[in-house]
């Protein structure tokens, strides 16, 4: 058990908002949950009084009604086909603007090259309505799909909600994507306009696009236009004057798609991940209101580019009544304290970042600030115990909210609860109506004990469907080969004695010493504390005779790897956890690849060492850094000729 860091005051507890959906659940219910653990059980099994006790709880407006809240897929081998609030038709962005107010903005903005800019509702509302009128004229119609390459910023905000409000499909890609990369995802989709930004900041340089987007756009025959941001296109759009004209919103079947997501494509072409405008709405206000007790008037933060499914999960903050505070630029630019000291002067209540952040910023001492937002989130990969421990001294009347889900379901199925303590290392819950569990390799259940991550019911968060995925083979492979009739995620997790859970890493990426299965993180957590070791990335590589060896790899922060350094790492690895944690091969290197959403690319660098060419064991325009393969191509081909 990790150390205890915070327990909710008895005032928190009864002023959060899961205690006061609990009340209303037991009062409708004729209901008694003495826990959070009780409540949990009965949203997990009376799934359609749970998600209909969202709904209402919620005050979700229907434009008409639903006939049932849950049907089984005929299938009983997936979940695929399941079907959510049938004959129910709504509208997202309807629901943000329900909550305009002249009393708190409703964004905040600042990037490296721009000063801090407030958006008023009322600002907000007329730049949506625009954009929709434009989208209109263009001949843009419900179903149709409008792609963006664009910064996090106020324009990407309003371009979502005006597509959204016209019951069509967004998609957008960051502009730090490769050309081939954005072309990989959007001629699946056949977009009929986009919007980018002609160039954009980051780490204090200017990065030009408008030749790359120009390009892009020849390459996408489905087009009627292609808009760049701050053109003369884009200023006329925004001239019109529409006094006389109201914002309307289609009423779209609880089922129809409102974005298409990507998977990584890490070795090939990313799948096309579509959700559900219904699915949607009402899990990211289960999400952010009641496990990471976002209330009406809070502000809220989550750093984040456009291409990460995060900016979708950030911009729901605006479904809760919030203030969605916005920052795009390097985390590290100028300094380590940067966003830091947005969300400070922004009074941010809700302050969220990738863990690959915080872990950076230990070196940093953050109570001068004199800031204490509600709540910290932290995703993307496991946080170590030590980080939440140190989160826990700069900020300690903050509650901790650890997340884990995925682009997926475009959500956090494991989450924050004000209810339940926080402990170091731990997520605090499963959420409701996630029916989570570990299992072992032949389907048993697991409890205090490493396993697969596992879903055993149908939540509407669930893609509808992967686009043009011809009978859903590629949907029913991601995550139902491995078990029938149970969604396998592809993390490794540990359920403890008091239901919190631990993240061990991706399962595909599972260390296997001698028949026992080691997470990545328990690796990484070691190194992480280890003085002069900037980054580390550890693969297990197979052998035909049945060995395999355990290759770690570091980046330092200056000078070259070392015995003594060596020792050191293998000595706090195997005092810390055990003999068959110890690595076999120590290599330094100049940098750790990662994808552009933050991921460390272990299983392609496992391929390259088992001998695949590293054109077809990685997709280079999905990098960060592609340049880092380098020194593992070399690498590996000197260790296998050893």
């Amino acid at each position: 058990m990790g150390k205890l860091l915070w327990s909710p005051t008895e005032e928190q507890k009864s002023q959060s908002e899961i205690n006061k959906f609990k009340q209303y659940v037991e009062k409708e219910h004729g209901l008694f949950f003495p826990s959070y653990q009780e409540l949990w059980a009965w949203s997990t099994t009376e799934l359609a009084s749970f998600w209909k006790s969202i709904a209402t709880y919620f005050n979700i407006k229907f434009h008409s009604g639903f006939t049932t809240i849950v049907e089984s897929p005929a299938d009983p081998t997936s979940f695929i086909g399941t079907k959510w609030f049938a004959g129910a038709t709504l509208n997202y962005a309807e629901h943000v603007f329900r909550n305009t107010t002249e009393k708190r903005p409703a964004l905040i903005f600042q990037s490296e090259q721009q000063v801090k800019r407030e958006v008023s509702w009322t600002e907000l509302e007329s730049m949506v309505l625009k954009l929709q009128v434009y989208l209109k004229e263009l001949g843009v119609q419900s179903g149709d799909r409008v792609a963006g390459v664009l910064i996090n910023g106020i324009e990407a905000v309003a371009l979502f909600l005006a597509v959204n409000s016209i019951g069509a499909v967004w998609s957008c890609c960051s502009p730090d994507f490769g050309e081939a990369s954005i072309q990989d995802r959007f001629e699946q989709i056949e977009p009929k306009v986009l919007f980018a930004n002609s160039s954009y900041y980051y780490n204090g340089r200017l990065f030009e696009k408008a030749e790359s987007i120009k390009q892009l756009s020849l390459r996408l025959p489905s087009l009627l236009a292609c808009v760049l941001i701050d053109d003369n296109i884009w200023e006329e759009i925004l001239k019109k004057d529409l006094a006389q004209a109201e914002l309307q919103f289609t009423a779209m079947p609880f089922d129809a798609p409102i974005w298409i997501l990507y998977s990584s494509g890490t070795t090939g072409k990313p799948k096309a991940i579509t959700h559900g405008v219904g699915g949607m709405l009402l899990e990211h206000m289960k999400a952010l209101g009641l496990h990471q007790n976002v209330q009406d008037g809070d502000r809220f933060m989550w750093y984040s580019t456009t291409g990460w499914m995060m900016w979708n999960y950030a911009l729901s903050a605006l479904l809760m009544g919030n203030t969605l505070c916005i920052y795009d630029g390097a985390t590290n630019y100028p300094d380590k304290l940067s966003l830091w000291k947005f969300a400070q002067e922004s009074k941010v209540d809700h302050f969220g970042v990738g863990a690959a952040y915080l872990i950076s910023c230990q070196d940093q001492d953050l109570k001068s600030l004199a800031y204490q937002p509600k709540t910290i989130g932290s995703t993307g990969s496991p946080l170590p115990p030590d980080v939440f421990e140190w989160l826990n001294l700069q900020f300690p009347k903050s509650q901790i909210v650890s997340l884990s889900g995925g682009t997926d379901v475009c959500s956090a199925f494991l989450s924050g609860c004000t209810l339940l303590d926080v402990y170091a290392g731990e997520i605090q819950c499963r959420t409701l109506g996630a029916k989570i569990e570990a299992f072992d390799e032949h389907g048993h259940h697991l409890y205090g004990e490493v396993g697969e991550l596992v879903i055993l019911a149908p939540m509407p968060c669930m893609p509808i469907y992967f686009w043009n995925d011809l009978a859903n083979k590629k949907y029913f492979d991601s995550y139902f080969d491995k078990y029938s009739g149970v969604w396998s995620h592809g993390d490794w997790i540990k359920i403890t004695a008091h239901d919190g859970i631990i993240m061990y890493g991706r399962s595909d990426a599972t260390l296997n010493r001698g028949g026992v299965r080691i997470g990545t993180a328990e690796i990484y957590n070691v190194l992480n504390r280890t003085e002069g070791v900037l980054d580390s990335l550890v693969i297990c590589v197979d052998h035909e005779n049945g060995s395999s060896d355990m290759l770690l790899f570091v980046q330092l922060d200056n000078g070259l790897l070392n015995d003594a350094l060596k020792g050191e790492i293998k000595r706090e690895l195997r005092q810390q956890y055990s003999p068959r944690h110890v690595p076999d091969d120590i290599f330094q290197v100049s940098a750790i690849p990662y994808t552009l959403s933050g991921k460390k690319l272990e299983l392609p660098i496992k391929k390259i060492f088992s001998g695949m060419a590293v054109e077809k064991a990685v997709s280079v325009d999905i990098m960060r850094n592609r340049e880092s393969l380098l020194d593992f191509e070399a690498i590996s081909k000197i260790w296998r000729r050893s």
